[in-house]
């Protein structure tokens, strides 16, 4: 027997669920007394006081009343009752989790806000007539209840919930008009939601009030809600959680021989704190150096790891990085599984924030455009710390004491870097040389490296490098520009490097960045590149790190214009094709790694000089399009301007899995724009059909259904033209496929039939094979499982013909559909084995979401069948991935372990 009694709301008293009448009147009156006050003795005399509001009869009338309520009400209550006498008065006796008042109470002391406020349904004792009793004891009740929504609707915002609060709080702001947290949620939820200036007008509308009913200006919670509204605080989002612990170390190396700054680090160490700062200064002043100086100094502070990017606000040769994209590759880092992150760009910056307000992590965010891009970054929570790099100011970004403006070096500093390259020795052999050097250099920590780096490779006297550089500096010496300095420095320099290294140079200017690998320096030279980049890091042109090459911004600028001036338009032409063909051709190689059943595309042979990569195997080529894909999106737009359209189409259609896989599909989207605009110049029929298929793939995320269904009717149109019968196939699969997503599984059938006929006249396997495959689900769905299993089993064998290890997307899924069939039709046995090996291919392929999916739809059959313990195991096993992963189906699977008990 289970006795639950309710105050939050109506009285109500339930008897193993079912409820019991309480009568009304008086008795209702006694019973709600005591349930406010449980456990706890109230004597006679409250108890009349309560029941005749303050006006009670004659003692002896009020006692012999008493007594008649009493027993009327335990004999309505029966076994439900929990009225116990004692002398001079009564109790309520009843254990914690029989009342909800108690609950609700315990939920709060262990932080469970939610929890807490779900137990209120409505004002407390709604049915119960005592005005001495909601006089004197409710309203207390009533100051609980607003505490604990203030901390659960703190909770919510923590969470990232946002809009779906303003309506809550509207009328939480009507109902206590002068309850200033209530407010300052309001306008933190509507500015999180996208509605800034209602949000501020909230504050004008708060100020108004306040000022008219208590004659006060807004305390310290709302004005802090001001200052985030007004800061552009980044709303927080929905909890993410890594996949395993993960902490990145992303951080650059630091300079081995990194002087001159100690005061500005002694600066930075004083301010310490989360939040963000700014360090500001010109080109080539030592931002990024002190930058990651500091960071590496501080890096011990922050155990969940340190994350790194270069936005290239400033590069000379490419559009400044884009910060969503960014988002991702940090949430990626942290160890959040691809499939986890959302594709809709609010609810992954969301996402980003609050996973960053729940850990310690330091984000270093360089070479900063502006406050729009760096924004969307900044770290949520008062625990991480951004530190931003950037040339111009960032005004509003951050507060005066937590913005650095990096000055040139004065001249011991100066000397202190000069000598600590070149060697004390040499200084002090020649001091006036030293110090002219140091002059020249402006200092700037770029061009002081840069010279340093010559004297010490060269080891000629400190005297004849001053004359050099005084000729090539002679424009500078008119000016007040350091940068003209450091142009001057580079070009003499370059006059000292070896003919190969000097071309190497000068064709790294036409490299689209962010960085270079040797295998695209050798394609851009047509000759190995290994020594010439060595030669280049030697004299400080370049920097290296993990095996890849980067150009300071001021350098890639220089190399740029050399490029201009140095090669004709034929050299600038052949270079860019070999670099062009060597990203190309090796990402179409990592493709057939990556994604073995996808239809082929012609190609052309590389160029003669272009290097392209091979794969041994699928995880190879997945390391190379992660470590290449800063480059990608540049090179596509750099080939589609110097007219190599070819290249774009098919550099896009070789990167679209890595893509998907990894969740970019906004990113994805961008560059199959570019490629069917790129093949449409260029009239390529075959290009603009792949272009507008992959376009589809990477709108079907977003649900833009209406906008893919047009995409993929012109690729049909296309295919139709070109007597394709393969990628006509895959059109009308695709069509199916947008059909069934939205349940129009019916509808689906009519474009897979002409797909099978289509796809029986190409002859192609692969793509047979594939249109089972969505014949079976969609007659699956529709309860046709007989024919489904038949689909389903020619697939099957197919695929293990073409891929016998059967690791693809598309095979793991055939087989959990097999599953289902066989489930429909009794075979549980065969439904059970082809389960488990989808949740066995699907976890080598790391889509741990759809692995757990498998282990319910399993779990299920199970428990059908009576089979309770195996039902159980396969459903703890989803909870694992499930609460690994941070999904709310999580919550799903315990309703139905519960079930089992």
């Amino acid at each position: 027997m289970r006795v639950e009694y309710r105050v939050l709301g109506p009285l109500e008293v339930l008897l193993d669920g079912v409820p019991v009448t309480v009568p009304a009147g008086r008795c209702r009156v006694l019973l709600g007394t005591l349930l406010l006050r449980a456990n706890e003795f109230v004597s006679v005399d409250e108890i009349v006081e309560r029941l005749w509001d303050g006006v009670p009869p004659s003692a002896d009338r009020a006692g012999k009343t008493l007594h008649m309520v009493v027993t009327r009400l335990r004999q309505a209550l029966g076994v439900a009752s929990c009225v116990r006498t004692r002398p001079g008065g009564y109790v309520a006796v009843v254990e914690p989790e029989q009342l909800d008042l108690l609950r609700f109470r315990a939920h709060l002391k262990t932080g469970e806000h939610a929890a807490a406020t779900a137990l209120w349904r409505g004002p407390v004792l709604a049915n119960v007539p005592s005005e001495s009793l909601h006089r004197d004891l409710v309203p207390a009740l009533v100051e609980e209840r607003l505490a604990a929504l203030e901390k659960r609707i703190d909770d919510d915002l923590e969470l990232g919930v946002a809009a779906e609060l303003v309506p809550e709080l509207r009328t939480l702001t009507t109902r206590h008009p002068v309850h200033e947290v209530f407010w300052a949620q309001l306008m933190l939820a509507l500015h999180r939601s996208g509605q800034q200036a209602d949000a501020l007008a909230t504050y004008q509308e708060v100020t108004a009030v306040l000022g008219e009913q208590l004659g006060v200006t807004p305390g310290p919670r709302l004005r802090e809600a001001q200052q985030q509204v007004l800061a552009g605080e980044i709303p927080s989002g929905a909890v993410l959680v890594p996949s395993h612990h993960h902490v990145p170390r992303q951080l650059p190396t630091a300079l081995p021989h990194f002087v001159g700054r100690e005061r500005e680090l002694d600066r930075l160490d004083a301010v310490l704190a989360s939040g963000q700062l700014v360090i500001n200064g010109s080109g080539g002043i030592g931002k990024t150096s002190l930058a990651v100086q500091w960071a590496h100094r501080i890096a011990g502070r922050f155990p969940d790891g340190q994350l790194y990017s270069d936005l290239r606000g400033f590069d000379p040769t490419g559009a400044p990085v884009n910060p969503i994209s960014t988002a991702r590759d940090f949430l990626l880092a942290l160890g959040v599984p691809a499939d986890e992150i959302p594709a809709a760009t609010e609810a992954m910056l969301e996402s980003y924030r609050t996973l960053l307000s729940r850990l310690q992590v330091l984000v270093l965010l360089d070479n900063v455009r502006d406050v729009a891009q760096v924004r969307p970054l900044l770290p949520g929570g008062s625990q991480s710390l951004a530190v931003i790099t950037s040339r111009n100011r960032l005004r509003g970004l951050v507060t005066q004491d937590r913005a650095f403006q990096l000055d040139v070096l004065g001249p011991e500093e100066s000397m202190m870097l000069f000598g600590g390259r070149v060697g004390a020795h040499r200084v002090a052999e020649e001091p006036a040389a030293a110090a002219r050097l140091v002059e020249l250099c402006a200092g700037l920590p770029l061009a002081l490296a840069v010279v340093a780096a010559r004297a010490t490779l060269d080891q000629h006297p400190l005297g004849m490098l001053v004359q050099e550089l005084e000729h090539a500096a002679l424009d500078a010496l008119d000016t007040d520009d350091p940068l003209t300095s450091v142009r001057a420095v580079f070009s003499w320099t370059f006059g000292w490097l070896s003919p190969v290294a000097a071309r190497l140079f000068v064709l790294l200017g036409l490299h689209p960045g962010p960085d270079v690998t040797e295998p695209a320096a050798t394609s851009l030279m047509a000759q190995p590149s290994a020594d010439a980049l060595d030669e280049l890091v030697r004299y400080s042109l370049i920097n290296s790190q993990n095996g890849r090459y980067r150009l300071h911004d001021l350098m890639r600028s220089y190399a740029a214009e050399e490029a201009a001036l140095r090669l004709s338009a034929a050299e600038r032409a052949d270079a860019q094709r070999r670099f062009f063909d060597h990203l190309m051709h090796s990402a179409l190689a990592a493709a057939v790694r990556s994604d073995p059943l996808r239809q082929p595309i012609t190609t052309p042979d590389p160029a003669p000089g272009a290097v392209v990569l091979a794969f041994e195997v699928s995880t190879d080529a997945d390391r190379w399009y992660a470590e290449e894909r800063a480059v990608f999106g540049p090179a596509v737009v750099a080939a589609g301007e110097a007219g190599f359209d070819g290249h774009v189409w098919r550099t896009v259609w070789a990167i679209r899995h890595f893509l998907l896989a990894t969740g970019r599909w906004r990113e994805g989207e961008r560059l199959q724009r570019l490629a069917v605009t790129a093949a449409r110049r260029a009239g390529d029929l075959e290009g603009e059909c792949r272009a507008r298929r992959g376009l589809v793939s990477c709108l079907v995320p977003g649900r833009e259904f209406d906008e893919a269904e047009r995409q993929l009717r012109a690729a049909v149109a296309l295919d139709e033209r070109l007597g394709d019968l393969i990628g006509l196939s895959n059109d009308l699969r695709g069509l199916a496929y947008l059909l069934a997503r939205q349940d129009e599984h019916l509808r689906a059938l009519d474009p897979l039939l002409r797909a099978l006929d289509v796809a029986m006249r190409s002859g192609d396997r692969i793509e047979l094979a594939s249109v089972s495959a969505s014949l079976a689900f969609v007659h699956h769905e529709l309860g046709d499982h007989h024919e489904a299993a038949a689909h389903a089993e020619q697939a099957r064998d197919m695929y293990l013909e073409l891929v016998p290890d059967e690791r693809d997307t598309v095979v793991a899924s055939n087989r959990d559909t097999l599953g289902s069939i066989y489930r429909a039709l009794g075979r549980y046995e065969e439904a059970e084995a082809n389960y488990l090996r989808s949740v066995e291919l699907q976890a080598t392929l790391s889509y741990r979401h759809y692995q757990a999916d498998t282990l319910v739809r399993l779990a299920d059959m199970k428990r059908d069948l009576g089979e309770l313990d195996a039902a159980r195991g396969y459903y703890l096993a989803a909870l694992d991935v499930y609460d690994d992963l941070g999904n709310a189906q999580a919550d799903d699977v315990r309703e139905l372990l519960a079930s089992l008990n």
